[in-house]
């Protein structure tokens, strides 16, 4: 190669390697030209060889020659532009799969005391194997409805959590107003505010309302009273006193979980609360109970019907205060006798401030079992002050005793009449005890309790307060039950014993209801949360643990690698 051949590669391109330089650079051997041409040629061969020498040597000089200043800035900064855009479009990327992640599946954290924005975990596992399509529609838009003050968040927060645990449970924000034509099917009775809950395959849907959710207890000096006479009370100018107080508790979880039990059912259990007659009320909590474990209540005014619809499985008449006619009476027993194919249920609940009412009781003795005047007093520890009608009772195991827990929680209520069995078994009959007082208590008169002398009482022992009677008959082996059930007090089901966490009460009465209509115990209780507890506490050394992580351990971990940054690129 010449010497113009290497001036052409002053800027520093690379040229082709001569095989010449190559055998120089690598060590090789020259071969001696005297070999060839003799002793006359040594001049010639050393001047050969320097020429090579050089020659390789300007090669290797022009192949190291570092890039030009312009050069070296388009290298690294093409490489600066290109890392930046792959930076760029990673964050980019990372936060749209983020994004769907989020919508997805719920990994928020609930830092509330009482997890007031998660659910249960058995509700979770609950949700998680329904394989029915589900749809919840809130009629109101989503930022409306969560702008409408911290009871609605929360609402909605429970809303998407049912969504993001399983795929088959959508969940939109629909208004009211701008939807006519999507609503008109639901009723004129739905508002905003209102949460539908529906199945694609059954075809049936649950209206919850705000009153539902929001779970409202009104009380009165400290002493809970209801809706009505809260407004009552408000309209007689109570509200600005201090004394007529409304909390409002978290109960969508639990209203959530019922509607799909109850949407998802292939086969509910219909349960009527005989109302409007005779003085009789609706058992709320018991009611609340039922709707939970997806059982459909709904309410019969007796008088006015011919007969009781057979679709009814279970017939409740909840503390009537006056005696019902022989005519109502023959209408609750022909429905329980139901063809002769009996499978029907009925529950009478005395009324505890209302003495024995002779037609009803008349009809209990038909069925072995008879309410006695007179209220149960218990005598020893299991009565409260030391004597009273407020006392802890005696669960009896049995049919009804599966998974109740008797253990940590009681069973307790108030003032009861004292039940008699008239006999365990006679024809197709059969009789127990569910719940009674323990021994040591006495029966005091209906009116007598002032100044009672329990020395002085005539009957003492263990009485009977819930009791159950049936009815049998067997197609081939196959038996079919009529039953009924007597409750001897009606404080027993308030939802001050109902609603206790250290009480067994409604476990016992949901077992009742379970085993009687044949249902499977599910057991999910979701117990309502107070809004009133939602402050999320540290102590002092995790605040001090937050403080040198955020103010001291991260500042100085960035300017570490700040000055990791600078001392790298003097470097290159």
């Amino acid at each position: 190669m010449s010497k113009k051949d290497i001036d052409l590669n002053k800027e520093g391109e690379e040229i082709k390697e001569t095989p010449e330089a190559a055998e120089l650079k690598d060590g090789a051997e020259v071969k001696n030209p005297d070999a060839v041409s003799g002793g006359d040629g040594e001049d010639k061969a050393e001047k050969s060889e320097g020429i090579k020498e050089s020659r390789v040597k300007s090669e290797l000089a022009v192949r190291e020659k570092p890039l030009s200043g312009r050069k070296k800035r388009f290298k690294y900064g093409a490489l600066s532009v290109t890392v930046t855009v792959i930076f760029v479009a990673a964050i980019v990327l990372i936060n749209i799969i983020f994004n769907m992640v989020l919508d997805r599946f719920d990994i928020t954290a609930d830092l509330t005391d009482n997890s007031m924005y998660s659910i249960d975990g058995t509700t979770v596992d609950y949700i998680k194997g329904i394989e029915d399509n589900i749809r919840m529609t809130v009629t109101v838009e989503e930022s409306d409805f969560e702008n409408a003050g911290s009871y609605y968040k929360q609402v909605s927060e429970i809303v998407k959590t049912f969504a993001a645990n399983n795929p088959k449970i959508t969940a939109q924000y629909l208004d009211l107003d701008s939807n006519p034509a999507f609503y008109s099917s639901y009723g004129a009775t739905l508002t905003a505010g209102s949460i539908i809950i529906e199945s694609e395959k059954t075809g049936r849907n649950v209206i919850i309302t705000p009153n539902d959710y929001l779970s409202p207890k009104y009380s009165f000096n400290g002493n809970e009273i209801t809706a009505e006479t809260y407004s009552m009370y408000y309209q007689l100018g109570y509200g600005s006193s201090g004394a007529l107080t409304v909390e409002y508790y978290a109960a969508a979880e639990r209203c959530f979980l019922s509607g799909i039990m109850n949407v998802t059912n292939d086969d509910p259990v219909r349960v009527a609360v005989l109302t409007e007659d005779y003085g009789a009320s609706s058992p709320t909590a018991l009611v609340s109970m039922l709707e939970a474990n997806a059982y459909i209540v709904e309410e019969l005014k007796l008088s006015s019907v011919e007969k009781i619809d057979s679709d009814i499985d279970f017939a409740i008449l909840f503390a009537p205060i006056y005696d019902l006619s022989n005519d109502d009476l023959n209408k609750i027993d022909i429905w329980l006798d139901n063809g002769g194919k009996y499978d029907k249920n009925f529950m009478y609940v005395a009324a505890s401030t209302v003495d024995v009412l002779p037609n009803i009781n008349a009809y209990l003795k038909d069925w072995g079992l008879s309410m006695d005047s007179g209220y149960v007093y218990q005598t020893n520890d299991y009565a409260f002050n030391g004597g009273s009608t407020y006392q802890i009772l005696e669960f009896k195991e049995g049919d009804y005793s599966s998974g109740v827990d008797t253990q940590t929680k009681q069973t307790q209520g108030d003032r009861f009449k004292p039940i008699e069995l008239l006999f365990d078994e006679y024809s197709i009959y059969k009789t127990e005890a569910i719940i009674s007082s323990y021994e040591g208590s006495v029966v005091a008169p209906f009116d007598g309790l002032d100044g009672f002398d329990p020395s002085k009482a005539e009957r003492s022992g263990a009485f009977p307060v819930v009791a159950g009677s049936s009815k049998t008959f067997y197609e081939g082996v196959e038996p079919h039950q009529s039953r009924i059930y007597a409750v001897s007090g009606h404080y027993i089901l308030d939802r001050s014993f109902m609603e206790a966490a250290y009480l067994n009460n409604s476990d016992i009465f949901l077992n009742i209801f379970n085993f009687a209509s044949g249902k499977d115990n599910v057991e999910i209780s979701v117990s309502p949360k107070s809004f009133s507890v939602q402050t999320f506490e540290i102590t002092a050394s995790q605040v001090r643990a937050i403080t040198i992580v955020f103010a001291v351990a991260v500042p100085l971990l960035v300017v570490a690698a700040g000055v990791v940054v600078i001392v790298r690129r003097k470097r290159r």
